[in-house]
């Protein structure tokens, strides 16, 4: 058991891009690649995930169990993190069936994870302690880690997110999407005085009215780009994120990453930013999510074909650093 692979990372690199937006202004921004981690912890899993399993480990515990839906990155990024540092892996996932056709679920099954469906009406008991101490009594020697990942060991990851932003200069904000909310309260913790914009990607009530409340009065919470709500896109969306992809080279999706690029993008007017305003975007990963939505047929595979190929060149890529990594250790003990 260990955790090479998270010691061996030193920090994402930040690239500075220029996209034009279709009849209107070119726009300037800094792009930190936390996608480029690792394909399957990636983004910001690989930032909340890093301490929780130095703890399990730590604490002599024989797996981690955790709550996702069926093309969740977090479980994705679970059972490849418990794989590769010893650790068994559980998932509970809303649905009522596994599918083994689901690309999400067939790789974090290949990475050892054991998969238990809940029904939408058990899933929703996933925060509530007596459906989880029920769960923990089935389960004794597994350290449970909330849905998305966002708990008090996540923060230290964010943190170190925050420190490697800070290292950067020649920016106005730092922008993030929000889903858990796991990241933004991190930064927001770890930087109170540095400007940020949360663009919203889940149309949570709770969680946007918990962040609103503690934010500092430069900073923004956007909403005008849910698009419908959690995992709802259109085609204008959809045109924006490959356009994105072809101007800059970067993937997004239309979950998170994608609604964050566009605001930044196409609704600066609504963020009250000047044409000639830098935001450093942390691009928080969610690619593997893609699949899922070429397999139901949401998204046209040969119009995301290049960045399905640029995420499967990058995974094979991360595959063999990490195994470099593993027999370098190996030989060096």
């Amino acid at each position: 058991m260990n955790v090479a692979f998270f010691n061996n990372y030193t920090r994402s690199q930040i690239d500075l891009i220029e996209y034009q937006v279709k009849h209107g202004p070119k726009v300037r921004l800094m792009v930190k690649r936390d996608d480029l981690i690792d394909p399957l912890i990636s983004g910001n899993k690989w930032r909340k995930l890093k301490f929780n399993i130095e703890f399990a480990l730590r604490n002599k515990k024989e797996g981690i169990a955790t709550f996702g839906g069926a093309y969740s990155n977090h479980i994705a990024a679970t059972a490849s993190a418990g794989k590769r540092a010893g650790l068994k892996t559980i998932g509970f996932i809303r649905t009522h069936k596994i599918d083994s056709m689901n690309p999400t679920l067939a790789k974090a099954k290949d990475n050892g994870m054991k998969l238990v469906p809940l029904s939408r009406l058990e899933y929703k008991d996933r925060q509530n302690p007596e459906f989880i101490n029920q769960l923990q009594q089935q389960y004794p020697n597994y350290f449970f880690v909330p849905e998305g990942g966002s708990n008090d060991l996540s923060e230290p990851g964010i943190k170190e997110l925050a420190n490697e932003c800070l290292l950067q200069e020649g920016y106005r904000y730092i922008a993030t999407p929000i889903g858990s909310g796991g990241t933004i309260n991190g930064l927001m913790s770890a930087m109170p005085n540095i400007p940020l914009i949360g663009v919203a990607a889940v149309n949570d009530t709770p969680i946007l009215d918990s962040i609103s409340s503690r934010i500092n009065k430069r900073s923004i919470i956007h909403t005008g780009s849910l698009f419908g709500g959690y995992a709802k896109f259109n085609d204008d969306l959809i045109d924006f994120c490959l356009d994105f992809f072809k101007q800059t080279g970067i993937p997004i999706e239309p979950i998170y990453s994608g609604k964050m690029f566009y605001a930044l993008c196409n609704q600066r007017h609504l963020l009250g930013l000047a044409d000639d305003d830098v935001v450093l975007a942390i691009h928080t990963g969610g690619l593997q999510g893609l699949e899922g939505f070429i397999q139901r047929k949401l998204l046209d595979n040969k119009q995301w074909e290049t960045a399905i190929s640029f995420f499967g060149k990058h995974q094979r890529l991360t595959f063999l650093v990490v195994l470099f990594a593993f027999q370098s250790q190996g030989l060096s003990q």
